[in-house]
């Protein structure tokens, strides 16, 4: 037990014991208290830093902008990041910091205290990792990483996927179709799969096709199933259908703002009466599955340019989900960043760590294919980087969603006359195969189609191939 009397070194012990950096203010800016760690990181004594006020420090030019006079200003919790260059700090250099400064009103509504809470970048890397070696995440959902596929962890720290995932879970015990819109790496099936687990369905497996992946006569097949003999090259048994295969369970369709007209009166009459009819059968057969789909660009849109059933928009649109593209979430890139890292350390047997310009680096970029194209940058910079330090410059030389692809832009012109670039001699000290590389090439290329093209048909005509060959690619590198 803790007596009254030595709460307050109780409390100080307490603070003192967080591995964060933690300062309180008074209503003029001056420091009160200041734990620890602040003390370490900041590189002054406590008895320094408590003669200080907070506007000090600005005043002598060694942090960019003074957080708690927003706090006190606007009266609200800030969260920003810092730069901060002090003379003696124990880093001796300039570092940035995350600051979560939030205001402690007096009885008059006057913000009497300021309690910060500081992160520094850079030590964000060593609490994940750690969290890794106990097999925990930070995800609003709580499960465990064995809960989903590594590329199917749901890590949401920004509130406006923390609010899709609570609405998410809400409607995952009703059977009304779900239309989850947003655009192309974002992470709509992983959504989906979200939903089904936590359905009364969960006990079966979510059927899945992408409806830009198959021409339509062979699409309708899949869907719909057919009998034996029902077409030429048919199956002499006949075949199930995806709606078939999906009774009792969900059936998510994909892009289905690439399913074709004819088959859009077919899926809308097999929506609402439950019902389904073979090609080549006179005979329909109930079904019982409930309906996701997705779609990477405005379904309204497709119906006022007549390319898409309004009744079916409706009857599809009961439920809306948006997920928003990661350049509208940026609390979401690092933790995601750390969670991919932690995979692919383990894939690969590594122990790569960001660098903090790395991380700044990150944040700024836009991420034009979301998750997806993070996650690819995340495994390029484990492959590629030459130390366990992961330092980058130009996340986009190395993201490569624009003209820029990996490694494209470094080419000498004249070999002879220019050294080698760095990248190259990093893979040749890695021994990488010349078929590792090329596939990455080829990866990157059918990426950038597919990013700059919204479909599996466009990137198939901008690279002069087949629309089969882009989704067996894509299949290939989980594009």
């Amino acid at each position: 037990m803790v007596s009254a009397a030595n709460l307050g070194s109780f409390y100080e012990l307490m603070l003192d014991n967080i591995p964060d950096g933690i300062y309180i203010l008074d209503d003029k800016g001056n420091y009160l208290y200041v734990n620890s760690a602040y003390i370490h990181t900041i590189g002054m004594s406590k008895a320094e830093l408590l003669a200080y006020n907070v506007h000090d420090f600005q005043t002598s030019s060694q942090i960019d902008v003074c957080i708690s006079d927003i706090v006190y200003r606007e009266k609200r919790r800030v969260v920003m990041f810092q730069d901060v260059e002090i003379g003696n700090t124990a880093r001796k250099t300039p570092f940035r910091q995350l600051v979560i400064s939030n205001p402690v009103f007096g009885p008059n509504g006057e913000v009497q205290n300021i309690i910060a809470i500081c992160k520094p970048l850079d030590t964000i890397n060593d609490f994940y990792n750690e969290a890794m070696e106990h097999g925990t995440i930070s995800t609003y959902s709580g499960h465990r990483l064995t809960d989903f596929r590594p590329d199917e962890t749901i890590v949401a720290e920004s509130g406006a996927m923390k609010h899709l995932l609570r609405m998410a879970e809400g409607i995952a015990g009703f059977d009304t179709s779900v239309l989850i819109s947003g655009e192309s790496g974002t992470g709509k099936e992983v959504i989906a799969q979200y939903i089904h687990r936590r359905s009364p369905r969960a006990g079966h497996e979510m059927i899945v096709i992408n409806c830009a992946s198959l021409p339509e006569n062979l699409l309708e097949a899949e869907l719909f199933g057919y009998e034996k003999g029902a077409f030429t090259g048919a199956s002499n048994t006949g075949k199930k259908g995806l709606f078939e295969a999906a009774d009792g369970s969900t059936l998510f369709l994909d892009e289905i703002n690439s399913l074709p007209l004819s088959l859009q009166g077919k899926l809308l009459r097999a929506l609402e009466t439950k019902t389904i009819q073979r090609i080549g059968s006179t005979v329909s057969k109930k079904v019982d599955f409930r309906l996701i789909s997705a779609t990477n660009e405005n379904l309204l849109g497709a119906v006022e340019e007549k390319r898409f059933r309004a009744d079916l928009f409706y009857r599809l649109n009961v439920l809306p989900l948006e997920l928003l593209p990661l350049r509208n979430r940026k609390e979401d890139i690092i933790p995601l960043a750390l969670h991919f890292l932690a995979h692919y350390n383990k894939k690969y047997i590594k122990s790569k760590t960001f660098a903090e310009n790395t991380i700044q680096k990150m944040l700024d970029y836009d991420w034009p294919g979301n998750v997806r194209e993070l996650k690819n940058f995340v495994e390029r910079s484990v492959v590629m980087s030459a130390s366990d330090f992961i330092e980058i410059s130009n996340i986009q030389s190395i993201a490569a969603s624009h003209d820029k692809r990996v490694g494209f832009d470094s080419l000498p012109a004249t070999p002879q006359s220019q050294p080698t670039p760095p990248m190259y001699q990093q893979l040749w000290n890695k021994e990488l195969p010349l078929s590792d590389y090329l596939e990455r090439c080829e990866r990157d290329y059918i990426q950038y189609a597919l990013l700059t093209y919204k479909s599996s048909y466009g990137a198939a005509r901008a690279l002069g191939t087949s629309q089969s060959l882009i989704m067996r690619r894509k299949r290939k590198y989980l594009l």
